[in-house]
C-alpha cells in the first residue's frame, strides 16, 4: 500500500477501522439512544442546553491534554503522541472554543458577557457522571498519553459524521434558541450551532477537512504505535461510548427528578413526550401510554385554566 493512500474500510490494520469494528455494538446503542434523546431535546431547549454544557467540559478536558502534549511533551510516550498529533491535528478541529460561542448564545440571558460566562463555567459544579468523565479523561491521558487518540477518532469524527444532520434539524427547530429582536431565527441558529460546524467556507471545505483528518490519522497511527498501545486505545474507545451513555442518562434523570417535584405544564409535556419515545412497548403498554396521554392533556388544561381564572 502506498504511504500516501488512505486505508480502505476493509483494511483491518488501520487503527480507525479496528476501533469501528470493535465498538460497532456500542456505536449502534449510543446512536439509537442519541437519536431518541436528541429528538426529545429538540422539544425542550433547557435539556438541549444542558447537553451542550456537558460536552463543553468533555471537549475542553481533551483539548487541555492535547495542548499540554503538543506544547510540553516530556516523557517518551508524550513525545511519541506529540509526533502523531502533529500529523493530523489542526486548530479547525478544536471544539471547546466553538462550544463556548454556542453557550454565549444559549446563556445570554443569565450571562450577558463572555467574562461572566467564563466565571460560571469555572465555578459550576458538575453532576457526578460528568465530573467523573472529565477526571477520567485527564487521568487516563496522563497515564497513557497515546490514549488521547481514542477521543480523536470516536468523538471528533462522530461530529464530522453527524454534525451536518444536526445543523439541518436545528434549522427546522428555531424555537430551541433564545430570541433576539435584531436577528432572524435562521441567524440565531447559525450563531448557536458552532459545535457542529468545522468550517465557515461551506460543505466542500468541511469534506476536505474531514478527508485530511482521516488520512493523517490513519497514516500516523499505522506505524507510530505498538500493538499494545493500539489495544489500549481500543479499550478506551469502548469506554468513551459507555461514558456518553451514562452522561446522557444522567441528564435525563436530573430533569426527571427536578420536574417531578412540581406540577407544571413543563412537567406534563416532558413526561408525555418521553413516554411517547419509549422503545419496544407492548400493546398493553402502548394503550396505557395513550390513556395516560389523555389524562395528562386534561390535567394540563385544568392547570392552565386555574392559572387564567
Amino acid at each position: 500500500m502506498s504511504a500516501t493512500v488512505i486505508p480502505s474500510p476493509t483494511d483491518v490494520g488501520a487503527l480507525a477501522n479496528r476501533i469501528n469494528f470493535h465498538t460497532r455494538e456500542q456505536h449502534n446503542e449510543i446512536g439509537l439512544q442519541m437519536g431518541v434523546k436528541f429528538a426529545f431535546a429538540m422539544r425542550h431547549g433547557f435539556i438541549y442546553r444542558q447537553g451542550v454544557l456537558a460536552y463543553y467540559y468533555a471537549f475542553n478536558a481533551i483539548e487541555q491534554e492535547i495542548d499540554r502534549i503538543l506544547e510540553n511533551a516530556t516523557t517518551q510516550e508524550e513525545i511519541q503522541t506529540r509526533d502523531i498529533l502533529q500529523q493530523f491535528w489542526v486548530d479547525e478541529f478544536r471544539r471547546s472554543d466553538m462550544i463556548f460561542k454556542d453557550l454565549e448564545l444559549l446563556f445570554s440571558k443569565e450571562y450577558p458577557c463572555s467574562a461572566s460566562l467564563r466565571m460560571f463555567l469555572a465555578e459550576n459544579v458538575l453532576p457526578p457522571e460528568q465530573q467523573n468523565f472529565v477526571d477520567y479523561i485527564h487521568s487516563g491521558i496522563k497515564a497513557a498519553p497515546t490514549s488521547v487518540l481514542a477521543y480523536c477518532h470516536v468523538l471528533y469524527l462522530a461530529l464530522f459524521a453527524g454534525g451536518r444532520a444536526m445543523r439541518s434539524t436545528m434549522y427546522r427547530n428555531t424555537g430551541l434558541f433564545p430570541q433576539f429582536p435584531d436577528l432572524t431565527p435562521q441567524e440565531v441558529v447559525k450563531r448557536g450551532t458552532n459545535f457542529f460546524t468545522f468550517s465557515q467556507d461551506g460543505v466542500m471545505a468541511e469534506n476536505q477537512l474531514r478527508k485530511d483528518y482521516k488520512r493523517g490519522y490513519e497514516l500516523a497511527t499505522r506505524q507510530g504505535l505498538s500493538e499494545e498501545q493500539k489495544l489500549h486505545i481500543l479499550e478506551v474507545s469502548k469506554e468513551v461510548f459507555r461514558w456518553n451513555t451514562r452522561i446522557v442518562s444522567e441528564i435525563g434523570e436530573i430533569n426527571r427528578q427536578e420536574l417531578m417535584g412540581k406540577l407544571s405544564f413543563k412537567l406534563i409535556t416532558f413526561v408525555f413526550e418521553e413516554w411517547q419515545h419509549t422503545e419496544k412497548l407492548t400493546r398493553k403498554q402502548k394503550s396505557f401510554v395513550l390513556a395516560m396521554g389523555v389524562v395528562i392533556q386534561i390535567l394540563a388544561m385544568y392547570w392552565m385554566l386555574r392559572r387564567l381564572f
